[in-house]
């Protein structure tokens, strides 16, 4: 989505229509002032209170439609603010879930290497030639189906040993996929 104005924009437009109203909300108080003073001293009182009536029903349609736009205004703010918090919200937890698919292969990759590591150091000893490596890679979305299925036993109330057993996997892969979920939703709840 391409933004025409940033959101510093929008608020500084707001705080100028805030001022702008403001001072003609002055304005209005000090005539009406001025036309109670002036009433007093002139014995007027009957006229001066017609022209002061006059003059604010002439400022009150002067300042409605700046009021009216101003409310259309804060309205489309609003509006535009709600969706934005609600766009960030949905990529914040597809990223959550990417970030801890991303460590749960990166693990899986650095358990895959130091298998391999272990299995040349056997071959070594041995002095037998190496067997090709074996390629049980998962995809990412097998990973993703794992990593919901991890939270979903956990948030069940399935203990680490439980869903280990379950789901077969090492014990380092499901700690980190509940570390890491635990520590998103901390990060959501100081948001």
């Amino acid at each position: 989505m391409i933004e025409l104005f940033s959101f510093e924009f929008w608020i500084g437009i707001q705080f100028i229509i805030d001022l702008f109203i403001i001072l003609c909300f002055l304005i209005f108080v000090k005539r009406v002032a001025n036309i109670k003073v002036s009433s007093h001293y002139n014995g007027e009182n009957r006229i001066d209170q017609e022209n002061t009536e006059k003059t604010a029903n002439d400022i009150i349609e002067m300042l409605e439609p700046f009021v009216k736009e101003a409310k259309v205004t804060a309205d489309s703010f609003d509006k535009q603010i709600k969706e934005k918090r609600k766009l960030i919200k949905e990529l914040n937890e597809s990223l959550d879930s990417r970030i801890i698919s991303i460590n749960l292969l990166i693990s899986r990759a650095e358990a895959a290497k130091e298998d391999l590591r272990n299995l040349k150091m056997e071959v070594a000893r041995q002095s037998i030639q190496p067997l090709p490596a074996a390629q049980n890679l998962d995809s990412p979305g097998n990973v993703l189906d794992q990593q919901n299925s991890i939270i979903d036993m956990y948030n069940r109330g399935f203990d680490i040993d439980s869903i280990v057993s379950k789901l077969s996997m090492p014990k380092g892969e499901v700690k980190l996929v509940i570390d890491l979920k635990e520590k998103f939703k901390a990060m959501e709840q100081k948001e």
